[in-house]
């Protein structure tokens, strides 16, 4: 099983450079591999879209999300809050800024015992608890 961090999500809403990356990433979830993310990484897609394109296409890109075949979307269990804690304080530098919500990420890929963390995201290169992939 892998993880979708939101920047998977916000790359191919947003069409960044490696938009199209992104897409194949989400192409073979709805195809053939299982995969979790956060409800947080709905938060920061929501937010992000809303800000540039407005309120309701930030709507359809969430429900996108939740309508992916084999995509998961957990919620933060106490679990998850308190590991991501832990990993907050392991991870974060001056050099290397992973946010509360990226530990939230990580700590949930970690309890749902996914072997790939898929970001565009260069913070979680330090990551031991699991293979992070940056597309």
């Amino acid at each position: 099983m892998i993880f979708l961090d939101s920047w998977i999500f916000l790359e191919y809403f947003l069409r960044g450079e490696k938009a199209n990356l992104a897409e194949k990433v989400i192409d073979n979830v709805i195809r053939k591999d299982r995969a979790v993310t956060s409800a947080t990484a709905l938060l920061e897609v929501k937010y992000r879209i809303a800000k540039k394109f407005g309120l309701e296409r930030a709507e359809e890109a969430a429900v996108t999300i939740q309508n992916i075949s084999n995509l998961s979307i957990l919620p933060v269990t106490v679990d998850i809050a308190k590991l991501a804690a832990t990993l907050r304080m392991k991870y974060y530098t001056p050099e290397n800024q992973l946010s509360f919500i990226d530990t939230i990420h990580l700590a949930t890929a970690v309890l749902t015992n996914c072997n790939r963390f898929l970001t565009g995201d260069k913070d979680f290169i330090a990551a031991e608890e699991i293979k992070v992939e940056i597309i």
